[in-house]
This record gives structure tokens, sequence and C-alpha cells, in this order.
């Protein structure tokens, strides 16, 4: 074989064997942006391009620092791994990127999918060139990814992302097409132009994809949101006699049970099971006597979505043969108050106060325990006791004196049983007579309860 044949032949192997790996997954270096987390040196595999285009300023940070005086208080959870890339857009015109070699290229005409997971940080402080003081660097950004045939070559734009606005990681997807033969990627923090100066911004980087080959008329098939819903119980709102609840739910489009939350009565519960191929989530609540409140939400990169559920735990009487017993007739002022909608009033009947006094007196005792009965028997129902005097007073005194009645039927309830968190008073003092002239002072004179919720 003679020469010349015998390296067209290898040429021949060569590119055989180029175009065979890029039919393969290009996997970058160091995805995860895995190192030591320190301001002002890039993290291992990338290389910094700002000491090319700006090369009086600092190179981009590895974060979080685990420390309690983090450099630029960035403290941010990874989304994967133990660190991420920090990079920044500043008012003097600079912007940060990083770049590395391919392990094989991406080619003309060939077409491929690339994810990372993208957030901004509330707080990112630093100073300015030439000054000490610290800005706080929380523009949103966006990220460019360019491919090149050197390191920090931006030769054409593979792709963009949308202005990176969330505090959370969201993965973001690309499609890249190449018109020509690259062999090198750069990352670079990006704002949206025109602006008459340029922001104050940071965006973080985490968990980037293998670029994968795809055919160019395929799609990059899109994240759904979230969907959540709650089985059990069937209905958003639920009774219950026990103080332990098994509560279930569906959770769609979500793949780590890191992106769910559930709380209870305000407080996370992390305390519960997800199987994502089920999309089935399971969670034994623990109930406080009355109204609890259960929540859930997911989260991925498309969206959130949250559902709810009330239990009321009302706890059976210890005594089993009361449960056999009739329940007791209802008193005239207990069926009007089952009447009332949410911000009725009604008078108070056989409540009197003596002259200048606001002390309960054993008269007026059995009309406030039919205001206890009702109470006690619907524990969602919330009420203000409401105090009014007649106009034969001065207004400070009608104020105080309406207040302290108010206040003393509440003392009344509250010592009887009822949670205070479901009363309030007012004194309105003579602000609000129901009649006028001499002989409607006495009906002034009273003291009313308003249902404010009958819901909790």
């Amino acid at each position: 074989m003679s020469k010349r044949i015998f390296i067209a032949c290898l040429v021949i192997m060569l590119f055989s064997l180029e175009q065979s790996s890029a039919q393969n997954a290009i996997r970058l270096n160091n995805p995860s942006f895995e190192d030591m987390a320190r301001p002002g040196i890039p993290p291992r595999g990338w290389f910094d391009c700002g000491r090319i285009n700006f090369p009086n300023e600092t190179p981009p940070d590895v974060h979080p620092e685990k420390t309690d005086n983090p450099t630029f208080e960035v403290t941010t959870a990874p989304q994967d791994g133990d660190t991420y890339l920090g990079m920044v857009v500043r008012e003097n015109d600079s912007w940060e990127s990083v770049a590395q070699r391919l392990t094989s290229p991406m080619y003309a005409d060939q077409c491929y999918t690339f994810s990372i997971h993208l957030s901004r940080s509330d707080t990112y402080k630093s100073s300015i060139r030439g000054s000490d003081r610290k800005v706080n660097f929380t523009e949103p950004l966006k990220l460019r990814i360019w491919g090149g045939t050197g390191y920090c070559e931006k030769r054409e734009l593979l792709g963009e992302s949308d202005l990176v606005k969330n505090t959370d990681w969201k993965k973001f997807d690309f499609k890249f097409e190449p018109k020509q033969r690259t062999t090198y990627i750069i990352l670079e923090a990006f704002f949206k132009t025109p602006r008459l100066t340029p922001p104050n911004g940071n965006l973080l980087l985490d968990n980037a994809s293998v670029i994968q080959p795809i055919p160019c008329d395929e799609e990059i098939p899109l994240v759904k949101k979230p969907e959540v819903e709650i089985t059990n119980p069937p209905t958003a709102r639920k009774s219950v006699t026990k103080n332990t609840f098994k509560l279930l739910a569906k959770v769609m489009n979500i793949e780590r049970s890191k992106k769910i939350i559930v709380k209870v009565n305000g407080k996370n519960n992390r305390d519960f099971s997800f199987n994502p191929t089920t999309n089935n989530l399971q969670v034994n609540v623990s109930l406080r006597e009355g109204v609890n409140e259960i929540s859930i939400r997911a989260a991925n990169s498309a969206g959130n979505a949250k559902d709810q559920a009330t239990l009321i735990y009302e706890p059976l009487t210890q005594d089993p043969m009361a449960q056999n017993k009739p329940k007791p007739k209802k008193t005239e002022m207990e069926k009007i108050l089952d009447k009332l909608d949410e911000g009725e009033t009604i008078k108070v009947d056989k409540l009197f106060f003596d002259i200048d006094s606001y002390a309960i007196n054993d008269i007026s005792k059995p009309g406030l325990d039919e205001i206890y009965e009702f109470m006690n028997n619907n524990s969602l129902v919330k009420v203000e006791i409401g105090g009014h005097t007649n106009q034969r007073c001065q207004t400070d005194y009608c104020n105080e004196l309406s207040t302290n009645r108010a206040k003393a039927v509440v003392d009344y309830l509250v010592k009887k049983g009822i949670p205070s968190n479901r009363l309030t008073f007012k004194g309105y003092g003579k602000t609000k007579p129901i009649k006028f002239g001499n002989s409607g002072q006495k009906k002034n004179q009273r003291v009313e309860i308003k249902i404010t919720s009958k819901n909790g």
C-alpha cells in the first residue's frame, strides 16, 4: 500500500470515528460546578473569560461558603452536590462568563438538547470598583450560551434563557442548532438591553446536563406544570373525631420529594412519603383540637401548584353513654344566633348593669349562659361583643364604660371555657343609638353580639 493511500485511509477512518462519536452524548467537565466554595475563583474545569474581556475585574465565584459570614451573603442551598457557580453583571458594563473545551465537537446540521438549573439570590453584596461601599447585586439576569472554536471565542449564540427571576432552582431547557463545528462552550451572564445603565445583577448556575444529540425535527419535550390534588379527605372541609389522620394526595409532574412542601397549621411537615412513579403522597397528620389547615405545594421549572384541606378535630366525649342521650333543647337566644349570618348583630337580652358599673350581676348570668351554650356547641363561630351607652354621658366616659361592659361579657365567657381567640370586644360609646329622644335612652344602653365568622 502506497504512503498516499495509507494517509487517505487513515484520514477517512479518523473522520468516521469522529462522526460516530458525534452521535454520543457530550459530557461536560464538572457540570455541577463542584469545588471549594470561595470568592473570585471559578470552579475546576471552567475557564474564566473575564480575564480576557475585563482584566481588572474579579472572576466568578463558587457558593455557598460554609461560614457564618459568607463574603457575598449568598446562602442558597445547592440544587445538586455541594456547590454552584455565581456570576454577576456590573453597572460599569462588565459581566462574567466561563468556558470549557467540549469532550467531543458539536457539528453543523446536527441538533442537541441541553439543560441547566438556574436561580437568583435575594442577597449578593459586593463592592464596586473604586469604592468601599457594598451594593446588593439583585437584578435578574439571563443566561447566554455561546459556541466557538477557542476559549471565550463567541462565534455563535446557541441559546438564551428568559430573565431568571426565581429565587428557587428551576431547570431551563435549550435546543442547540449549530451552524458550524463547535468545540468550546461559553456560559455568560447577560442583561437584555436597551437600558441607560447596566444593572448590578446575579445569576446562579448548577447541575448542567450532558449535551445530547437529537433529530432536528424533534421538539424539546415541555416540562409540564405540577398538579396537586388532596384525595383524602375527599372534601375541602371535614370533621373528624380522632387526633390523627392519614392524608393522601396525588402530586403529578414532580420527580423528587424535595420539590414538595407539606404544611400543617403553617408549619413544615417533612414526615411524608412520596412515590414519583405512582404520584402518591401520604402524610400522617397529628391534629390539634379545633380547626387544622393542611396545604401541599409542589414546584418545578414550569411553575407551581397547591391544594389545601381543613380538618376539624372534635374529640368524642369521655362518657360513651352520653352519645345516646338526647340533646337539650335550644334556648330562644341560641335559635336566633343560629340563624344569624356573618356580620349580623343582635341585642343581648336579660343583661343588666347597675348605673355607672360594668360588673356582671347574678340576674344577668342566665342570659350569658345561653350565649355560652351557643358558642360551646358551635366551635367554629367567632363573635364580637359590642358595648353601647345612652346619650347622657361625656364621650370619653361613654367610650370607657361601654368598652368595660363588653370586656366583662368576654371575660365571663372565657372563664366558662370559650377560647379567647374566638371572642373580641369593642366599646362604641354613644356613637350608634337605635332610638332618639328621652324615651329611647334605655334602649340605647345595651350590649350586642355580632357574628364575625362561622367558619373559624
